[in-house]
């Protein structure tokens, strides 16, 4: 393997780019970091051996994390993707697979020794060479282990392949399916901050031209509901997926908008998403029926006699959700412009109390 060699088809990886400069910049800190430039000169099966005695000689983890990135970085950076472009296809595969095998193995234990986002492309590359399904699934139960812990910056893997998704969120939603099976029994605050993660993330990607809409929804669905306790981003998220994906058909913009439970947004969430054409029809009627009970009990709770009482708005809402009657944008318009309605006849109360108070 040439580490000079370039690829048209490579996938090449940034992150082992950025993880060079950082790691060099502490190897240069040490006073025994001179070695390393020797180090790196290595062939896989002898810089293994020096990373073992290493290990051996109780050399610390984040050292030791170092100097496989920055090998990695070096010799991997433009691993081919299209292994059928290639001559002497065989012998190539078989020393990219024992060189990322070794790789895997030689990862020191302690999760800080290295980048969560380095382990994420080490399975990534696992996956591109095809290494054996056992090993592949430690490396997927330790990234899985991890999550809790990352940023979601961190889950960013991109793909360089022409027609591909900018970043590889397939990889991300195994990581997720395999966290769920693990740890769905863990306290909820480990399971909601894995929730505000994966929404943060989802951010990141949903901009994506090429990113399918069931790609997008499989990894919104991959977490149970019960792990976000408020929706605002995952909401955010969906609604930059939807305007950047205008072309949408409507049972793929169901799809996405059936994911954001209305009680789980704030209030700007909500004004904003009862003014937003981009969501699904099937949707945003229940949220503003939802919001036409609210407001109607508050405005009783103030102690108006508008025209309509709370039970009378429940009885209205049920009647209209059974019989599916608002199927057009103008009675959605109309039913919009009643809750404005009603939203001004509340601050009205509001303030007449607070005057007389």
């Amino acid at each position: 393997m040439d580490p000079h060699a370039t690829n048209s088809g490579g996938l090449d990886i940034q992150c082992f780019h950025v993880l060079e400069n950082e790691y060099t910049s502490n190897l240069e800190n040490l006073h025994d970091g001179w070695w390393f430039k020797d180090l790196l000169l290595l062939r896989i099966d002898h810089f293994t051996q020096v990373m073992l005695s290493c290990k051996g000689k109780g050399i610390r983890s984040k050292l030791l994390g170092s100097c496989i990135a920055l090998w990695t970085a070096k010799w991997l950076s433009n691993i081919p993707i299209e292994f059928h472009n290639l001559s002497h296809k065989k012998l190539t595969v078989w020393l990219y697979r024992v060189t990322i095998r070794s790789l895997i193995a030689l990862l020191p234990d302690d999760d800080d020794s290295v980048s969560y986002n380095f382990i994420l492309h080490l399975f990534k590359l696992g996956q591109v060479v095809k290494l054996d399904s056992d090993l592949l699934k430690k490396l997927e139960r330790r990234l899985a282990v991890m999550l809790e812990n990352c940023d979601a910056n961190e889950l960013l893997v991109r793909n360089y392949r022409h027609g591909d998704t900018s970043y590889d969120v397939g990889i991300v939603g195994q990581v997720v399916d395999v966290y769920v099976s693990l740890h769905f029994v863990k306290s909820l605050t480990t399971l909601h901050a894995v929730g505000r993660l994966i929404d943060e993330y989802l951010t990141l990607v949903a901009r994506d031209d090429n990113l399918p809409p069931v790609v997008f929804q499989s990894l919104i669905e991959a977490l149970p509901k019960s792990c976000r306790t408020c929706d605002n981003n995952l909401y955010r998220a969906i609604d930059m997926y939807l305007k950047a994906h205008p072309s949408l058909n409507e049972e793929e913009r169901n799809g996405l908008c059936g994911a954001i439970e209305y009680n789980k947004l704030s209030q700007e969430a909500r004004s904003h998403a009862l003014r937003n054409d981009r969501l699904s029809l099937n949707i945003i009627t229940p949220f503003i029926l939802v919001e036409q009970v609210n407001v109607t009990s508050s405005v009783t709770a103030a102690g108006s006699d508008y025209y309509r009482t709370k039970s009378q708005t429940i009885m209205k809402v049920t009647k209209n959700i059974s019989r599916k009657f608002i199927n057009s944008a103008n009675e959605l318009k109309t039913m919009k412009l009643e809750v404005d309605a009603m939203k001004e006849k509340l601050s009205q109360l509001q303030k007449h109390v607070l005057e007389n108070d």
